[in-house]
Formats: C-alpha cells, sequence, structure tokens
C-alpha cells in the first residue's frame, strides 16, 4: 500500500512539475514578447521563470524550460518574420546563466541564514552570472555576425563606440553587453526567488517547504 501512495505522489508530482515548466516557458515568452516587441526595451526579462524553475525544481527543469521558451520563440518568429536566424544558439547563454546561479544556490541552507546573507549570496550570483553571459552573448553574436552577416543592434543602443572602425567587433559585442545584462539578470534573479516563493507558499498552504527539489535534479 506504502509503495503504491509513494509511486502516485511521484507521478503526481511528475506531472505537476511538467506542467509547471510549461507555464512557466509561456510566462517567459510573453514577457520577452511584451518587453521586446511592444516596449522596444534593451531588457527582455525572458529568463524570470527559468530562474524561479531553477531555484523551485533544480537545474535540468531549468534548463528544459528555456528550451521550450527557445523553441516557442522560434515558431514566433518564423511565422512573423520567416526566419528565426540564430535565436537558438542562446540556449548556450541561458546554460551558463543556470550554470553559475545553481554554483551559489545549489546548497539551500545559504539561503535560510537571514535576509542580509540571501540577499548577498542572490546578488552575488546574479552580477557573475551577468558578466558570463555577457561573454558567451558577444562570442555568439560574433559568430553570428560572420555566419549570418546580421547586423546587431542592441549595442548601439547603448554605446555608439559599437560602430567605431577602431573598435573589435569581438571586443564591443561583450563589453556593450555588460551594464545591461548584469542588471538585466539582477532583475530577474530575484524576480525569480521571489516567484518561487510565491510559488510554494501558494502549492503547500505556507507550511514547511515540501518541495522535491531532486524531482528533476536527480534525473
Amino acid at each position: 500500500m506504502m509503495n503504491g501512495n509513494t509511486a502516485k505522489f511521484g507521478k503526481r508530482h511528475f506531472f505537476t512539475v511538467a506542467i509547471t515548466i510549461l507555464i512557466f516557458s509561456v510566462c517567459d515568452l510573453l514577457a520577452a514578447s511584451f518587453f521586446q516587441d511592444v516596449l522596444k526595451s534593451p531588457f527582455f526579462f525572458d529568463t524570470i521563470f527559468m530562474i524561479a524553475a531553477l531555484f523551485l525544481f533544480g537545474p535540468l527543469a531549468s534548463l528544459i524550460e528555456y528550451l521550450l521558451f527557445i523553441s516557442f520563440t522560434c515558431v514566433k518568429l518564423k511565422i512573423r518574420d520567416g526566419k528565426t536566424d540564430f535565436v537558438f544558439l542562446y540556449t548556450l547563454s541561458a546554460f551558463t546563466i543556470i550554470l553559475v546561479t545553481w554554483l551559489f544556490i545549489r546548497k539551500k541552507e545559504n539561503l535560510k541564514k537571514g535576509v542580509n546573507l540571501t540577499f548577498l549570496y542572490i546578488l552575488t550570483a546574479s552580477v557573475l552570472a551577468g558578466l558570463a553571459c555577457s561573454v558567451v552573448s558577444g562570442l555568439i553574436n560574433w559568430f553570428a555576425q560572420k555566419l549570418f552577416q546580421k547586423d546587431w543592434n542592441f549595442n548601439t543602443f547603448i554605446f555608439a563606440f559599437n560602430g567605431d572602425e577602431y573598435m573589435n567587433f569581438l571586443f564591443s559585442s561583450i563589453i556593450g553587453r555588460i551594464p545591461v545584462t548584469v542588471l538585466d539578470r539582477v532583475i530577474t534573479t530575484f524576480s525569480g526567488f521571489g516567484l518561487s516563493k510565491l510559488y510554494s507558499k501558494i502549492m503547500h498552504g505556507g507550511g514547511k517547504e515540501r518541495r522535491q527539489d531532486a524531482g528533476f535534479d536527480s534525473v
């Protein structure tokens, strides 16, 4: 009887996590569409729910959430523009963000040592993830420019020196991203953390956290 209940709970938990990840990926798509397409903002905030999934379920679930998001994005671009260019390559940036952030938050006890230490852990993780992401995204942009001959307008929104003939394109692609990317990571990481706490409170009635973080971590 106990084994049957355990198996039933495992299936129910797996289904709940799967549905949550699907919903999260759609929410990230909506956020990206609003900030990028509607507001024309340099901040896309397209990883808030990816980070929430990281806090809730671990790195593998978070990566799956982003893969779903980027797949939906490619479908949207294909329908709207007839092409997707190199958008799928940004999965490497997402993987970098997940990895760096997870190195700091993987020990749950570090996030339970008071508000100040929790804030410090999350801030450090988000800043370092932003720097790492800037490097990876800059390399992706350089590769895309060489492969697709596609102009990159993101950088010129922030820095005029992107068009300087004396400025190395790869260097400017990385440096130009840092201010916006780091700030984006700080906002999205804290937002994702807040969403994960809200999700846990709703799912568990504000009682003890009974999240099964290993639900995807251990796969």
